[in-house]
């Protein structure tokens, strides 16, 4: 009976979280859209892949194409995020009330931007969810074989759903190594179980090459994003420079000489205007600028190697800091009503009608996201260190993992993407998150200590 009633907690539980995640979607009226939403939408139905996408969240859009509801990817993948947190506090907090679970996962909800992400078609929605998860598997207790076990193929599953979750989560393997070594010299007992995060990356890299695979016919975990690369040096300036040096007395050294004096100044701007340099040179399918943009960025490395690490150092230092909700949540009818009228007929009235189709303001926001970033990552590292001291090793470890975490995050998508908010804002809530278990576990302990002991006789 104990194990009934503790299956219908569990079950009660996730389906609250599920919903609490959901909030911003149902205030919507519709699921949320970023820009990048119309790549995942097609693909069910094209199979088409593009170069710089992998194939995996396309495919979990096979859902939305066989209920023929955007619902159906979009309650899923909350019910997803709401399991993969719900283990992990379950491995920090083995006996955390479901309740007072589900208070702190409701403020996080609801004072974070966290559930902005989990309602929007993207594969933002689950990397939190996968980098707290991750963390778990590396340096919580060990949960029961079926929990775990479902712990590490959800994690794989949202791993592979992009290449900056693959990125962050290898890592953290790579930290947790020599981590391991580290303390194993200093003979500090702080057991990390690199087991489960080399099976998930291991699973992770299959189930991301399968459906690479399925969509292309040919066997690749990531094709060259020579492209992404050259736009990110534009934005640091790096191309500017570049072609200053090489294009004076000889407009052919370069397909982008004639345009060096009206460059864009943003990578965003470089790589998705209508008009401009990539666009009229053919954009992402002209071979020729592929190329070339492979050897500008190798004379660029070549040249200027100190300068490259500076910006680039800059650029993910400025990626840490950027945490504000709402970006790219804007009216999308003239982006994505032809696609969604098309495949997806029974969404388009709720699309066409919900709250995004009328700016949101999320102006109102920034200061209360800016500060509680850095007071709940503050907090963090205060409970890490007090913790640390006490005796008790996990708030210290998982503390420095989620920091770890969220420091890749900024080198990956700040130093090898370009620096948006949407990037570190999608993690922005796991400090906060670390600091409510970690006064749930002194709470507790204190409530244990303060209980009187039985009667001797």
């Amino acid at each position: 009976m104990s194990a009934l009633k503790a299956n219908a907690t569990t079950a009660f539980s996730l389906a609250a979280l599920t919903a609490l995640l959901l909030w911003p979607a149902f205030w919507n009226g519709a699921p949320l859209f970023y820009y990048d939403s119309v790549d995942y939408l097609e693909m069910p139905f094209t199979g088409s892949l593009p170069v710089f996408r992998t194939a995996p969240y396309g495919w979990f859009q096979w859902f939305a194409r066989i209920s023929g509801s955007l619902w159906t990817p979009l309650v899923l993948q909350a019910l997803m995020v709401a399991t993969m947190v719900w283990l992990s506090a379950r491995s920090f907090v083995p006996r955390l009330p479901s309740w007072l679970f589900l208070l702190g996962a409701g403020l996080l909800a609801a004072v974070t931007g966290w559930a902005w992400y989990v309602s929007q078609i993207m594969a933002d929605a689950v990397t939190g969810a996968v980098l707290l998860a991750a963390v778990a598997l590396l340096c919580g207790e060990r949960l029961p074989r079926g929990q775990r076990w479902l712990l590490i193929g959800l994690t794989a599953i949202g791993t592979s759903f992009h290449l900056s979750h693959l990125a962050v989560v290898c890592g953290l393997f790579i930290a947790g190594a020599a981590a391991r070594m580290i303390l194993s010299l200093r003979r500090i007992s702080a057991p990390l179980r690199l087991g489960d995060l080399a099976a998930t990356i291991i699973i992770a890299i299959v189930i991301a090459v399968t459906a690479n695979y399925t969509a292309t016919g040919r066997i690749f975990l990531f094709r060259d994003p020579a492209n992404l690369r050259l736009a990110l040096f534009v934005e640091t300036g790096l191309v500017q420079r570049y072609l200053d040096d090489v294009c004076p007395g000889n407009d052919k050294a370069s397909l982008l000489c004639p345009y060096r004096k009206r460059l864009p100044t943003t990578a965003n701007a470089y790589l998705w205007n209508t008009f401009g340099p990539f666009h009229e040179l053919g954009g992402w399918q002209s071979e020729p600028h592929k190329q070339e943009a492979k050897v500008i960025v190798r004379e660029i490395l070549n040249r200027y190697p100190g300068e490259t690490f500076s910006r680039l150092g800059k650029a993910a230092v400025v990626q840490f800091r950027m945490v504000e909700t709402g970006d790219g949540i804007r009216p999308m009818h003239w982006h994505l009503e032809k696609p969604i009228r098309r495949l997806y007929p029974g969404s388009i009235e709720e699309f066409l009608g919900a709250r995004q189709q009328v700016m949101i303001d999320f102006h109102s926001y920034a200061a209360r996201d800016t500060i509680l970033y850095w007071t709940s990552l503050f907090a963090m590292l205060f409970f890490a260190i007090s913790r640390w001291l006490s005796g008790s090793r996990w708030p210290a470890m998982a503390a420095l993992f989620v920091f770890l975490a969220l420091a890749g995050n900024a080198v990956v998508c700040g130093a090898f993407s370009n620096p948006n908010h949407r990037y570190q804002g999608r993690v922005a809530w796991l400090p906060l998150l670390l600091v409510l278990l970690s006064g749930a576990e002194m709470a507790g302990l204190r409530l244990s200590r303060d209980m009187p002991g039985p009667a001797e006789g």
